[in-house]
């Protein structure tokens, strides 16, 4: 876990899309956020004790691979049995919390953390130019991490915040927000902005999660 301090930032997009909040200014207590997605090696333990189904790879591979194949729930329930474990309080992050992290200091123009351009190599997405992309999932890390010290903000996975996608649904047709991008999505999806929404009870090839730790 990276602890990140506390914040007013501004999240959202000045571009008026579809897939973005508007820019505005938040407030965020201090936080600690996973370093890396969880892994297939750390979900593999949750279901072993719980007598859960394993996730499929799709072939892929497992140990240090992002964990895929799991919905909303699977990776709340994930994040309750590690704080049943530990004794410490793990959540998925909020929208903002997610932003916040995959921004960095982020500079005005900014589409990545490291800059305006998508660069060769610097993440894993169908057109990103690494080994994997267009393919499969690539080990967490495998790219350098943001100025926070967390790798794979970027593609890889997109990864499940908390947030409904809409506001006006329940729990149990919430449209869960998604952010980040893949290694099967596009240069446009992996922007810091963009929120896509995903079902809560659909799983994908494409899809994980990071959790939070609460202070």
């Amino acid at each position: 876990m990276v602890q990140l301090p506390a914040a007013c930032i501004e999240v959202g997009s000045l571009l008026m899309q579809h897939h973005a909040n508007p820019l505005r200014e938040t407030c965020l207590d201090s936080f600690s956020i996973g370093r890396y997605e969880v892994t297939f090696l750390e979900y593999d333990q949750f279901t072993e004790d719980t007598g859960r189904a394993k996730r499929h790879d799709i072939g892929f591979g497992r140990e240090d691979r992002p964990v895929i194949d799991v919905d909303w729930f699977e990776a709340a329930a994930y994040a309750e049995w590690l704080s049943d474990k530990t004794g410490k309080r793990y959540r998925l992050p909020t929208d903002a919390e997610w932003e916040y992290a995959a921004r960095g200091h982020a500079e005005i123009g900014y589409r990545f953390s490291w800059g305006r351009e998508l660069e060769v190599n610097r993440a894993n997405c169908r057109n990103c130019g690494s080994q994997w992309s267009g393919q499969m999932t690539s080990p967490v890390g495998s790219f350098d991490p943001n100025v926070f010290g967390l790798y794979d903000m970027h593609g890889n996975v997109w990864e499940w915040t908390s947030d409904c996608y809409r506001t006006d649904t329940n729990d149990n047709n919430c449209g869960g927000v998604v952010r980040g991008g893949s290694w099967d999505t596009q240069t446009d999806q992996l922007v810091f902005w963009l929120r896509a929404s995903y079902l809560r009870g659909k799983s994908a090839r494409d899809v994980g999660f990071r959790l939070v730790l609460e202070h």
